[in-house]
């Protein structure tokens, strides 16, 4: 707790309500606080001045003559600011209730300057009781509206912590510049320091937010250059360890002047030296944030690439660096910093445009990348693109035709991308219900949101294909008289739609519909996804040879359960194969960390032959590995659960 100045105090004990924030804004003014007899006030001065000059112990130990004062003053104005103060030093104490109950009490005695006090005082006992937002909303208001200045410092510390500890990141940074600028001159060097080390706790992303909107600002005042300088300097330094090249080149941009001693380090960073990096064991991972769609399936992805490499289980060797192609930069930048960040592997494409673009820059900078999503066929090519994902449209050709093996068509598309009906409606017509297989399909014109399906959809006996935009209208499967249903979509897609299906409709649900199997439906799978304990009745894939059971779904359900709610979805059970893959073509590079060039492209050229090569155990194929070829080999297939009897 900053110390008091004595004048303030001496000034507040003599007329504690007419210099408060009740006065700002066209509010009735309040009228100054009687100062009570000489006697009082030369009292009440003494003791405050003892408060204001005194070390922590020292303010405690004036505990009893203060309740002593308003003890003899219960009726005077001045027993208010004793009261403030008691409820200070029970701050000080700890005694956070009772600091938080003293401080409401003057609070209900009227605004002014010593209710100022009472109420950042009392957001202050809020915050320290774990409550930052209600802290937060109690002294938000205040900001900038305190006269004293003594309170105003308090204030501004509490609120900045606040708002840091209710995640209020964007506010935070700017309470920390109304810090510095309210700061008297004596104390801007301190509090510079604590901002500094605040500023370490936020977010990356919301200090580059705050860097553009420093720069949109124009020349400001000198306290807030001195904010973008400190924001500046943190953003330097996460770039040098990060090599981050896209940051070094915005921070250049934007921030040059305010870099200072980073300057030149920054300046080299920015011009690419030092981006031929590998660093032991580093795998990047890419993730899109496009589209809501392609957030959600990064987030499960890297939730799998995390598994995948052990990052979860102590010991772990693995290093991931990560970055996402939203903001300002695109793709090749976010790339481009993970292999300044010494990344040997990538993983990337949650979608099929990104996934095209990944492969573009494994080709031109030689540099193995594990596709979680397949690419443009054209894309295909070269010894460093490797494909571990699957077209989510294949599951729908896989249950279309399992579904009129058992008469169950016309048959409804429910939910799932645009990409995957436009794949489905593109596919040629399957094999036999769960034999799939072959290339990923290409492209075809996407049928429309709703109504009849095209051509090539129908040839499946895929009669409508419906969004899942809005609440699942079990009318519109009446006219073409459907009597299968494919659930395409996500986990609450697919949730609504089984609980409004008429129940004569055979359900079949595709790989993102995680959600548990309603007796009677139809399951896609690919090796041992889906990872859920197998159900009585369930029966084996047809055509998926050795899955691994059961017995091996089981054990690794157990295994994911162990870190996570939930088993894995569609997209996490990839990422954990693109993890264990990864780590099959670090793991064997050298200890050290390089720069030379040539041993970079050795190194890389290394992952590149282990990738090709690597025997592991995977969730989403029966196969062990890419067996020296590009695209991992994977059965799409069913299962289908029994019905109770």
């Amino acid at each position: 707790m900053p110390a008091v100045a004595v004048a303030a105090l001496i000034a507040l004990g003599a007329a504690s309500a007419g210099a408060g924030c009740g006065a700002q804004d066209g509010a009735e003014a309040v009228s100054p606080a009687l100062g009570g007899s000489p006697e009082a006030q030369a009292e009440l001065r003494r003791i405050l001045s003892r408060f204001a000059s005194g070390a922590r112990a020292e303010r405690i130990a004036l505990e009893p003559e203060l309740l002593a004062f308003r003890g003899r003053h219960a009726g005077d104005d001045l027993a208010r600011v004793a009261t403030a103060h008691l409820a200070w030093i029970a701050l000080e104490r700890g005694d956070l209730r009772r600091a938080e109950a003293l401080a409401a009490e003057v609070e209900a005695e009227g605004p002014g300057a010593t209710g100022d006090l009472a109420r950042v005082l009392r957001g202050a006992a809020l915050r320290r009781a774990g409550k930052p937002k209600p802290a937060f909303g109690v002294l938000r208001p205040l900001v900038s509206k305190v006269i004293d200045a003594y309170v105003r410092s308090l204030l501004n510390e509490e609120v900045t912590t606040a708002a840091m500890e209710a995640g209020a990141w964007t506010q935070a940074v700017e309470l920390m510049g109304v810090w510095l600028r309210e700061a008297d001159d004596d104390d801007r060097a301190a509090i510079r320091a604590q901002i500094g080390a605040l500023l370490r706790k936020v977010p990356i992303a919301h200090l580059v937010a705050a860097m553009r909107a420093g720069e949109a600002a124009g020349e400001v005042v000198d306290p807030e250059v001195e904010l973008r300088s400190l924001v500046a300097e943190r953003l330097a330094i996460v770039a040098r360890e990060r090599r981050d090249v896209a940051l070094a080149k915005e921070l250049l941009d934007r921030a040059g002047a305010l870099l200072g001693n980073q300057g030149d380090a920054i300046s080299e960073l920015a011009a690419g030296a030092g981006t031929a990096r590998v660093e032991p064991p580093t795998v990047g991972l890419l993730l899109s944030t496009r589209t809501s769609e392609s957030r959600r399936r990064g987030v499960e992805i890297a939730a799998g690439v995390a598994h995948g490499l052990g990052l979860l289980r102590p010991g772990s060797d693995a290093r991931l660096v990560s970055r996402d192609d939203g903001g300002q930069g695109s793709v090749d930048e976010a790339l481009s910093s993970l292999t300044a960040e010494g990344a040997a592997v990538l993983i990337a494409g949650s979608d099929r445009e990104q996934a095209t673009a990944v492969a573009k820059f494994a080709r031109a900078n030689a540099i193995p990348v594990l596709l979680v999503h397949p690419p443009e066929p054209a894309a295909l090519d070269g010894a460093f693109v490797f494909v571990v994902g699957e077209e989510p449209a294949r599951s729908i050709d896989v249950l279309a035709a399992a579904l009129a093996e058992r008469g169950a068509k016309p048959v409804a598309l429910v939910g799932g991308d645009a990409g995957a009906r436009k794949d489905a409606a593109a596919a040629p017509p399957s094999a036999p219900a769960g034999a799939a297989g072959g290339a990923a399909p290409g492209a075809a014109a996407a049928p429309g949101a709703a109504g009849a399906a095209p051509a090539a959809l129908a040839e499946r006996g895929i009669a409508i294909a419906l969004p899942c935009d809005a609440a699942f209208d079990p009318r519109a499967l009446r006219p073409p008289a459907v009597r299968g249903l494919i659930l395409a979509g996500d986990a609450p897609c697919a949730e609504q739609a089984i609980r409004a299906a008429p129940r004569a409709v055979t359900l079949a649900l595709g790989f993102e519909a995680a959600v548990p199997p309603p007796p009677g439906s139809l399951v896609a799978t690919a090796g041992l996804f889906p990872l859920v304990e197998a159900p009585a009745g369930a029966q084996p894939p047809p055509g998926a040879g050795g899955a691994g059971g059961a017995g091996g779904a089981g054990a690794a359900l157990a295994v994911w359960l162990a870190t996570h709610p939930s088993p894995p979805s569609f997209w996490a059970a990839l990422g954990r194969d693109a993890g264990v893959l990864a780590w099959a073509g670090v793991q064997r590079l050298p200890k050290t960390g390089t720069e030379d060039p040539a041993e970079v492209k050795a190194r890389r050229l290394a992952a590149s032959s282990a990738l090709s090569s690597a025997t592991v155990e995977l969730w989403t194929t029966s196969a062990a590995g890419f067996g020296g070829k590009r695209v991992l080999p994977r059965v799409v297939g069913y299962r289908e659960i029994e019905k109770a009897r």
